[in-house]
């Protein structure tokens, strides 16, 4: 029986990018190959390539950066909601959300299977979603989209609404393997100082496998 689920897309050269954000690129200070000691690499990209969490500071300049988040919110029970049987490119509703329960971590899916190229036409989640689940008490949101918000969004409601609600976001996760359930979630930043998201490898394990 399966036990561990790695929702963490690979990153590379190939990983869809955010129009705007810095690809991922791999630069060599040092290779074997070319007589050095060592292999030894420098590695250049946003750290909203793949799966990544938002820190408050992603909006406002005098909020807490990456590194200040409390670690425990990214280890925990969490719900995932399967969502990608709906055929609309419409944001998550409240409607769509109001007969589930949550746990304090939920994750959404609204993808059968992960994308391989950058596409606008993903599910956001509404902002009266993301206060309805502010409400319930949740305090991560994963999804399987790159935003929360809408591609073309200026404004960025949804992520207000989350970030200044104190629910921590986390964005391109790979949920295509995974079922609704409940779940264990690991999915910690790193600690970058002045910085306002992270990369996070994140991994989904069994609840009765703990």
């Amino acid at each position: 029986m399966r036990s561990l689920w790695d929702i963490s897309p690979s990153v590379s050269t190939r990983a869809p990018v955010f129009p705007g954000d810095t690809p991922f690129q791999v630069l060599w200070n040092e290779r074997i190959n070319d007589g050095g000691v060592a292999n030894i690499s420098t590695i250049h990209m946003s750290p909203h390539v793949g799966a990544h969490v938002d820190a408050p500071m992603h909006l406002d300049s005098g909020a807490v950066d990456v590194a200040t988040l409390r670690l425990e919110r990214f280890i925990g029970r969490c719900r995932v909601i399967d969502l990608s049987g709906a055929d609309t490119t419409e944001p998550v509703s409240r409607e769509e959300l109001s007969s589930a329960c949550f746990h304090e971590r939920v994750l959404i899916k609204t993808r059968r299977t992960a994308p391989e190229r950058w596409t606008e036409d993903f599910r956001s989640v509404s902002p009266g979603a993301v206060r309805m689940l502010l409400e319930s008490g949740v305090m991560l949101i994963g999804l399987d989209t790159p935003s929360i918000d809408p591609a073309d969004s200026t404004l960025l409601l949804s992520h207000r609404v989350a970030l200044q609600g104190g629910i921590s976001i986390i964005e391109n996760l790979d949920l295509s393997q995974v079922e609704a359930g409940d779940y264990e979630l690991i999915a910690l930043p790193l600690k970058l100082e002045g910085v306002e998201a992270s990369p996070v490898r994140a991994v989904l394990r069994s609840v009765a496998h703990r």
